[in-house]
């Protein structure tokens, strides 16, 4: 997957979205009880109550993301990332 796809899938759950890191890492982002949660890969799930928080988080604790792929500022990819999933929920709102 190119690095500028930023292709985001909703899932067949009203509040879950899937998406993939720069470095083709799945990405999976769910809205709870009032919480953003976010898990990358095989990391552990990362909750907040702002989603680019949970992205971060979610992205940095996964041992198998790279994390500095040439030409990525990831705090604008993770903000991107929110952005496009924040309309998407709350355009059903």
């Amino acid at each position: 997957m190119s690095r500028d796809d930023q292709r985001i899938s909703r899932g067949s759950k009203v509040d879950e979205w899937t998406t993939y890191t720069p470095e083709g890492r799945p990405l999976l982002v769910r809205r709870r009880s009032g919480q953003w949660s976010a898990k990358c890969g095989e990391g552990p799930e990362a909750q907040s109550e702002w989603l680019d928080v949970a992205l971060a988080e979610a992205i940095h604790s996964d041992e198998d993301v790279v994390g500095h792929v040439h030409g990525i500022d990831y705090g604008k990819w993770t903000r991107t990332i929110a952005d496009a999933i924040e309309r998407d929920y709350t355009a059903d709102r």
